[in-house]
Formats: C-alpha cells, structure tokens, sequence
C-alpha cells in the first residue's frame, strides 16, 4: 500500500482507518508552510515501514506539525519515528494520545525548537524504541534523554504524561 500525504493547503481532515502496509511512510499529515491546518489522525494501522535508499525517505508511521489531533493508531515496525511531531519552528497545537507504538527506532519524535508550540503527549503505549520511547528533537537530531521517563519540565512547550514505555 501507498503512502498517503495531506500536506499542502487545506483547512480539516479526517484521516481514518486506513492500513498501510510496506510502505517508505505512512502518514504524513499538516504543513504550516503550506497553510494546511486541522486534521484527526484516527484508528489507522501503519507497518512495516522501511527506509528508501534512492529518496528523502526518514521511516517515519506518522508525521504531523499543527493543529492535529492523533488518536487510537498501532504503528509497528518502524526505522525511523514510530510518530513525529514538528519539523522545526513547524509545530502547533498538536495532541498525540492513546496511540500503541512497538518497534521502532525512537516511539515519538517532538520538535523542540524556540518557536515550536504546544505539543500534549498521553497515555501512549510505547515497547520496543530502540533509542528512547519519546524523544526531543532538534531538526532531526533526538537530543536528551528520554522524555518519558524524565518528563518534559526543560521543555516549555511540551506536556508529557502518563505514557507506558517499555
């Protein structure tokens, strides 16, 4: 299956129980560059997720920047970002809950750039990341420690709760 995007200009999307299955990306959803804005990310299932060689492809289940909301989703096996939050100073108002994440390289990504917004993060289930359950990034470079087992307090526009990493 396909790659799916709904990055350019928009204003309200529902992304919503889709599967995809072998795929360089999953989701790739909101760009404020672009002007696009207010999407649900709900009840997908996204697997097997690979890096390809010949393109900019990062490995990443779910991408997301502002005005998102990203429920209910099982992501597994993934290189790269299980779910990433942000591209820079791109991140606002973004919630990521109740979402089941195994095997990927780091569970969540979240940009912590000076003029990122506000990201919620809770009751996610994260096993198997292999270099850290919820991570701060800057650019693409996971800086700290592990978010979810540290918390959050360093970082102004991050709320961390509540999530189960193993």
């Amino acid at each position: 299956m396909s790659r799916f995007f709904t990055k350019l200009s928009f204003d309200g999307a529902v992304i919503a129980n889709n599967i995809v299955d072998k795929a360089a990306g999953g989701l790739s959803v909101t760009n404020l560059t672009e002007s696009g804005k207010l999407a649900v990310v709900q009840g997908n299932l996204i697997r097997n997720i690979f890096f390809r060689k010949d393109t900019d492809s990062r490995g990443i289940g779910i991408a997301v920047q502002v005005d998102s909301v990203v429920s209910g989703n099982v992501i597994e096996t993934s290189p790269g970002y299980g779910i990433m939050i942000g591209c820079g100073g791109d991140l606002r108002d973004v919630s990521i809950t109740d979402n089941l994440i195994r095997d990927a390289y780091i569970g969540i990504g979240v940009s912590t750039d000076s003029f990122a917004r506000t990201a919620f993060i809770t009751r996610n289930t994260i096993s198997g990341a292999k270099d850290g359950a919820i991570r701060a990034v800057n650019g693409s470079t996971p800086v700290g420690s592990d978010l979810a087992m540290a918390g959050a307090a360093a970082y102004a526009n991050l709320a961390i709760y509540s999530n189960a990493a193993c």
